[in-house]
């Protein structure tokens, strides 16, 4: 989505038509410092990706649906594939022939240490996650989960302009400090199975060294999807749906909103259903491949205005089956749960515990809930983005993230949709000497972010006064220069770098621009080398592109 003047804090790509996709060329630029100030505003979120299977969970802990208990050891993952150029220094040429690995290390790994290294940090957050999470493109039904010391959010998109609920991909954000959330692009599409059309809210979870996603055909059958990575991309290993109304006990009328649970024990649980009344929730066991059915027909779950939105989580032994509401008196399209000591039977109504607002103009949610480093959060959408925008819509959704909290009793304390621009506490800074990628964001203004997962993954359809801003970010005991790796296919555009700017319509200090000039090559990105004004500890940092920029970025590094 695209932003418009009028609407400096949100994208407005439903007001624009989207821009044919950028060609991706590598990049070079003359770099000078300029004190000033700069002006900013709000947007949306994400960090890279990383995560490997996650180990067993003790005793006392918890489990999501995907089933990985927190605390689990994760590795790294990639949302691109090697830079095509070498580096580009200030007034310099390409340092390197085509293939060239940049300085900051490999294109789209996370972690990746930038030229300088790391060094030990002493950077205390101050940071928030903005409300809605993601201002780049509409999202909803957030399936979260824990892959080892990475949070990652599966999400439907919503399309600019849909008159329905159209999706027909999946995208997922991941974050490792609850603020900055990286953007891992175009999961799968529904033009990649030959039995869906349109893709509605995804499940996920990581059993034997591989990642899950379920995905529903409207409401009409289940399927799934498998990757060797959490952030994508997926392929259909049946080339078929998993389950269908023939299944026994599986014809309700909406087959869809699959949750996958793994519990302690290893064995896998799917749970689905949905529809306008009667006994609609449903449960299978899954077989160790994750691909087929290990029950002969569905298990019915007994719930109260049972509607949609199936989601499973175990905390201290309980088992938690939480669900959207139906719209009757009392209910209202709420959050609502019930508690058992058993998967897949003896569950008790607890009531609700996010209830429907204003700012989700009291209409469908899908929640999760998860445990990540000691504290709860839910997961829900909302339609504060389009509020904002002014959109009279009830399909143009958005996720959104607060803290969860339980009595002693286990129940679940009451949580109120917040109509915040910013919920939730920064866990950590954002290390600067290592690569980040581009689209892991806090918060943005106009940009879209373009590629499909597997791909190199990029900020692109840049425009004057456009801008995408990183929360905290590490600058250790000083840094005076900033990398980015960029494409153009011709000379063009600039960086402003801007300190404790951007997020929230700080205005901030301008401490170094780049001017940007082409480096001759389609699908080439080089480093380009900025100078800043030596700057130290921890600070928001946002970069504003202005003079008719004509480029791409896809990551950047302190040094």
């Amino acid at each position: 989505m695209k932003t418009s003047e009028k609407s400096p804090h949100y994208p407005l790509g439903f007001r624009r038509s989207l821009a044919p996709l950028v060609s991706a060329i590598a990049l070079q630029s003359a770099c000078g410092t300029s004190p000033g100030s700069d002006q900013g505003s709000v947007g949306g979120a994400a960090p890279s990706a990383g995560g490997t299977t996650p180990t067993a969970g003790g005793s006392g802990g918890m489990l999501a649906s995907g089933g990985t208990p927190s605390g689990g050891v994760g590795g790294s993952s990639q949302s691109g594939g090697a830079s095509a150029g070498g580096s580009l220094s200030s007034g310099g040429a390409l340092s390197g022939g085509s293939g060239g690995v940049a300085s900051g290390g490999s294109e789209g790994s996370v972690g990746g240490a930038g030229t300088g290294g790391s060094v030990a940090s002493t950077c205390v957050p101050d940071g928030k996650a903005h409300n809605p999470l993601v201002t780049q493109i509409f999202t909803a039904d957030p399936n979260a989960i824990v892959y080892g010391d990475r949070i990652y959010v599966y999400t439907s998109h919503d399309e600019d302009n849909q008159e329905g609920f159209d999706m027909v991909d999946y995208h997922a954000f991941s974050s490792d400090d609850m603020v900055n959330w990286q953007d891992h692009g175009v999961l799968i599409h529904a033009n990649q199975l030959s039995w869906a059309q349109n893709l509605y809210a995804p499940g996920a979870c990581s059993k034997n060294g591989k990642y899950y996603i379920y995905i529903p055909n409207s409401g009409s059958a289940i399927g799934v999807g498998v990757s060797d990575d959490p952030g994508g991309p997926f392929e259909d290993p049946l080339g078929r749906a998993l389950i269908t109304p023939s299944f026994p006990n599986a014809n309700v009328p909406w087959l869809f909103d699959p949750a996958c649970f793994i519990d302690d024990d290893g064995q896998a649980y799917l749970y689905f259903g949905g529809g306008n009344s009667g006994a609609n929730a449903r449960a299978v066991r899954l077989n160790d491949d994750m691909v087929s059915i290990k029950d002969s027909s569905a298990t019915t779950i007994p719930t109260t205005a049972f509607f949609e939105a199936s989601f499973m989580h175990k905390r201290e032994g309980k088992y938690y089956f939480s669900y959207s509401s139906d719209f009757s008196n009392g209910h209202g399209a709420a959050l609502e749960y019930l508690m058992s000591d058993s998967p897949m039977s003896g569950f008790e109504y607890k009531g609700a515990f996010v209830p429907n607002a204003q700012i989700n103009n009291g209409n469908n949610n899908h929640g999760s809930i998860i445990e990540f480093q000691g504290k709860s959060y839910v997961f829900y959408h909302n339609r504060k983005l389009e509020q904002e925008l002014g959109v009279d819509k009830v399909n143009n959704r958005s996720v959104a993230l607060q803290e969860l909290t339980y009595k002693a009793d286990g129940t679940i304390n009451t949580v109120t949709m917040s109509q915040d621009d910013h919920t939730v506490s920064q866990l950590k800074c954002l290390d600067g000497f290592l690569e980040v990628q581009a689209e892991r964001l806090a918060e943005e203004q106009g940009i879209e972010v373009e590629g499909k997962a597997g791909e190199t993954i990029r900020i692109a359809q840049i425009s004057n006064n456009d801008w995408v801003a990183y929360s905290q970010v590490d600058f250790h005991d000083g840094a005076t220069k900033l990398v980015a790796k960029v494409a153009s296919s011709s000379a063009g555009g600039t960086i402003d770098i801007v300190v404790d700017g951007c997020i929230g319509g700080a205005a901030g200090t301008s401490i170094g621009t780049c001017a940007v000039v082409s480096t001759g090559g389609a699908q080439q990105f080089a480093e380009l080398q900025c100078p800043i004004e030596s700057t130290a500890g921890g600070h928001d940092l946002c970069l504003r592109f202005g003079d008719s920029p004509s480029f791409q970025l896809d990551s950047w590094h302190l040094e």
